[in-house]
């Protein structure tokens, strides 16, 4: 009795091991696409409240609990845009949420010289960062190389709307 008790203890180790190493592979940055995005509330001092509608095409209920994207103007930092509340996506769905973005900025004077690059060379201003999230009690983390504000703006809309 033993024996067999020690055998299925055996798979079951083997199997938890095998989901722990392949959970990381559960979800990938190919599996969401964001398809809108707006900005309902903007306090320049506190965050954003943004509305964005975004679709999961893995399999797997995704709770986004957590992310950072830091602001670079000519290369150096500016301030970071981190989530404040989480989400969560369905599987196989497009969902719509609405999360709260927190702002923290290096200094009042790369504020200043980011909002006037806004202006004169939004490409100038590049973002990159990373997102987590979570399927079951698995975690990963999404990196995302740094991508001009253009780009960035195409999904948010004209930023001088906002200013």
């Amino acid at each position: 009795m033993k024996s067999l008790l020690r055998h299925w203890a055996a798979i079951a180790t083997l199997l938890f091991g095998v989901l722990f190493l392949t959970g990381c592979s559960l979800i990938s940055l190919d599996d969401f696409t964001l398809h809108n995005a707006r900005i309902v509330g903007l306090d320049f001092t506190k965050g954003a409240t943004v509305e964005m509608t975004i679709e999961n095409t893995s399999l797997f209920k995704v709770n986004i609990t957590g992310g950072e994207l830091t602001a670079y103007h000519r290369g150096r930092p500016i301030g970071e845009l981190y989530l404040q509340t989480p989400a969560t996506l369905p599987g196989r769905s497009t969902t719509t949420v609405t999360v709260e973005i927190g702002f923290r900025f290096r200094s009042a004077s790369a504020a200043l010289s980011a909002l006037g690059a806004l202006k004169s060379s939004p490409d100038d201003i590049t973002i990159g960062g990373y997102g987590e999230g979570r399927v079951w009690f698995f975690k990963k983390r999404f990196e995302r190389s740094e991508v001009p504000l253009s780009k960035f703006i195409a999904i948010f809309g004209e930023v001088s709307n906002y200013l």
